[in-house]
């Protein structure tokens, strides 16, 4: 693994609209391991990508997805969730745009850590 990747394009692998083997998701964690990525600091990261990267479903990146790409990702879930939020705001009060913008962004955060298990090794 090159010391020149950063610690989110090596997450980031796993959310590319590619399969990789076992043994290269073994070589990730290991990395990650080295790089002290453990734990709650761990956690914390994988929330970031599954919740930024899930937008891959539409950029199609077949390369590399890096911290740029979790930047575009969180800019894209606050326009996209405060507009929905927005609406229901309009319609059904302050209450239920805020219910709209948490219940969106679980399920968006849901539907990223599903597309992670597509390159874990069963």
């Amino acid at each position: 693994m090159s010391k020149k990747r950063t610690t989110f394009e090596i997450i980031g692998d796993r959310y590319l609209d590619t399969q990789f083997e076992s043994e290269y998701i073994n070589q990730l964690e290991v990395e990650l391991k080295l790089r002290g990525v453990t734990g709650t600091k761990r956690l914390i990261l994988e929330y970031l990508a599954a919740s930024s990267l899930w937008w891959n479903v539409l950029w199609w990146e077949w390369v590399s997805l890096n911290e740029l790409d979790v930047k575009l990702g969180w800019k894209q879930n606050f326009v996209v969730f405060g507009s929905i939020s927005l609406a229901v705001w309009f319609f059904l009060g302050f209450t239920a745009a805020v219910a709209a913008f948490i219940v969106v962004h679980i399920a968006t955060t849901c539907l990223g850590f599903l597309l992670r298990r597509g390159t874990v090794k069963t």
